[in-house]
């Protein structure tokens, strides 16, 4: 399983549905809030334009690579790969 590090910022509506995508699928990941001094560093780091902030294995992925625009929906196939979801959790609720 790849490390997810997810920077969340408040309010934002893509960082609660990628959110809600891990949580409902019971994929590990790390939570660093956007607004935290760590959060503040990793997006200086990673020069993140978007929230929320997402690293997979220490490489930042633009959440728009994850989302169908404009519905605000995880495209399941490009997170499964991205995240590297075994075929066996991809339906996984």
């Amino acid at each position: 399983m790849k490390e997810i590090i997810l920077l969340p910022a408040p309010r934002c509506r893509r960082s609660r549905k990628i959110l809600e995508y891990l949580t409902g699928r019971g994929l590990p990941f790390r939570r660093v809030d956007l607004d935290s001094a760590e959060g503040q560093e990793l997006a200086r780091r990673y020069d993140f334009r978007a929230s929320p902030g997402i690293l997979v294995d220490g490489v930042s992925v633009n959440p728009y690579d994850l989302l169908q625009v404009p519905a605000c929906r995880v495209d399941e196939a490009r997170a499964a790969q991205i995240f590297g979801i075994p075929e066996n959790r991809k339906d996984h609720t």
